[in-house]
Order: structure tokens, then C-alpha cells, then sequence
């Protein structure tokens, strides 16, 4: 069943070591970062012409919240606890080095590419398979405004994590929905929400019961940005033999120290 597998292992689990060659890794001050930031709300904007249901309002919002959850990092350290429910061996928090050429390390002695590591605080991967022609809204009130996506199946990234999670996705797309909750006043991102809405069979006896991947947006003072001080994912599937798997992870990032004046670096993203 490689699919019950493929999905918690390809969000969950470090890759092994990869090369620190940065190749596209740009580094940036914060005015650079700022640009590169309106320059992803012009893209965004192009690519919400197709959310027929919205109005210039609501595709400006959904750009501005969007364009938020920018790629780029500060140069700096941070901590990262990985809380396992049912596994509490797995559990671990670790202090991540964020470097100028766009590598990171930790104190347990791993090596990777931003683009390749997990639970990032300053992005939320799950974003990239977002189906703008499918935009509605599902919730407003005098403050935050709710907008749904379903999932986008020809979605594409330049990670490589990305890519394979949004390969597991797709075999459950048509019952993925996102929810994307923005503060109306200033288009401050508040919440993303993926989830299975029913239960999916992927193959003959196979069925992925849950899946509900929650990030929680904040703005730091300090970093001059929105971060993702809190991440969790749920799964669940079934099989005969196997029975039911469920997994059940919280990830909280905290203790942010960085270089001042505030330095980025970023990935020239694909997506």
C-alpha cells in the first residue's frame, strides 16, 4: 500500500543529506525582500483572473495574504519542537541555523536546502496546490474573511519536497479543500487550513479516512514578517492486514534570533 506509507513519511520524515550547493539561493536586505514581496502579490494578482467568483477586492486580498507567506528567510536561528502524539520516541526539538547561502543545520548535525527542509516557520508548503479558478467564500464577518480552494492536480514547485507531497495529494484531490482565513482590514494571512472532507478509497482496499494540515500565521515584530509559529497534521487510512494508521504531529517554532540589520535569502521559486 504505498500510498498509506507515501503521505505521513512524505511530510513527516528528514530526507537524507543533500548537497549544500545553493545554485539559485539569493541573498537580500529587507528592501530587496519587500520588492521581491510585491512582485509575488503582480504574479498572484495574474493568477487569480481566473476566480470568476470574486470580486477585484477579494482577488486583492487573497494577493495580499498570499503574498505574505513569502519563500524567503531571515538569517537566523530558531527553535523547532516536533511533538509525535503517538509516537512520543520520535519527539524532539532541535535549534535550526538558517546560513547566507540559503543552507540550514541544526544542532543534531543535519544539512539541507530550505527548500528540503520540514515545517518551515516562514511558509506553508501546503499553499502551492491551490486551485484559484475555484475560489469561493465560505465565511465573512466584520474582521476576517474565509475563502475555499479545492486542490489544483497539475499543480507544481520547485521543491522538491513540495512536488512529492503534491504528488501524494493527488491521488485524494477531488475531495481536498483549503480554507484560507484573512484579516479584512489589512490582508494579514490568519489561517491555512488543508483537509479531506470525506473519506477517499485510493485503491482497491485502500482508504484515507483524514487528512488536516493546519498553519497559523503571526507577525513578528522582530523579523519584520508573518511567521508560522504553530503547524499540525493529521492522517488517517485503513487497510485489511495493515488496519488503521493514524498520525497525529504538533510543531511549534519559537525563540527567533536574528542578524540585524535583517538579511533574507529566498529560492527562486518555479511555482
Amino acid at each position: 500500500m504505498i500510498f498509506i506509507v507515501a503521505l505521513p513519511l512524505g511530510l513527516l520524515a528528514d530526507r537524507g543529506e543533500t548537497s549544500v550547493d545553493a545554485g539559485d539561493i539569493v541573498a537580500s536586505d529587507f528592501a530587496e525582500m519587500q520588492q521581491h514581496a510585491q512582485t509575488q502579490y503582480e504574479h498572484l494578482l495574474t493568477k487569480l483572473e481566473v476566480a470568476s467568483s470574486l470580486s477585484d477586492e477579494h482577488k486583492e486580498l487573497v494577493a495580499t495574504a498570499l503574498s505574505k507567506n513569502l519563500e524567503g528567510l531571515p538569517i537566523c536561528t530558531f527553535s523547532q519542537e516536533i511533538v509525535y502524539a503517538e509516537e512520543t520516541e520520535r519527539s524532539e526539538t532541535r535549534l535550526v541555523t538558517v546560513h547566507d547561502n540559503g543552507v540550514l543545520t541544526d544542532d543534531k548535525g543535519r544539512e539541507r536546502l530550505f527548500s528540503e527542509w520540514k515545517y518551515s516557520p516562514f511558509t506553508a508548503p501546503s499553499a502551492a496546490g491551490l486551485d484559484f479558478s475555484s475560489t469561493s467564500i465560505i465565511d465573512e464577518t466584520d474582521t476576517d474573511i474565509t475563502f475555499q480552494f479545492r486542490f489544483d492536480k497539475k499543480a507544481k514547485s520547485s521543491s522538491e519536497n513540495i512536488t512529492e507531497l503534491l504528488r501524494d495529494l493527488r491521488r485524494v484531490a477531488k475531495n481536498l479543500r483549503y480554507e484560507f482565513k484573512v484579516d479584512i482590514q489589512s490582508g494579514a494571512p490568519k489561517s491555512l487550513v488543508l483537509e479531506l472532507i470525506k473519506p477517499t478509497r485510493v485503491f482497491v482496499v485502500a482508504r484515507v479516512k483524514k487528512i488536516r494540515y493546519v498553519s497559523l500565521y503571526e507577525y513578528d515584530e522582530n523579523l519584520q514578517r508573518f511567521v508560522i509559529p504553530e503547524q499540525s497534521v493529521e492522517y488517517t487510512a485503513s487497510a485489511p492486514i495493515r488496519g488503521t494508521e493514524t498520525e497525529k504531529i504538533d510543531v511549534i517554532h519559537s525563540n527567533f534570533e536574528c542578524s540585524t540589520p535583517i538579511r533574507y535569502v529566498w529560492h527562486a521559486s518555479g511555482d
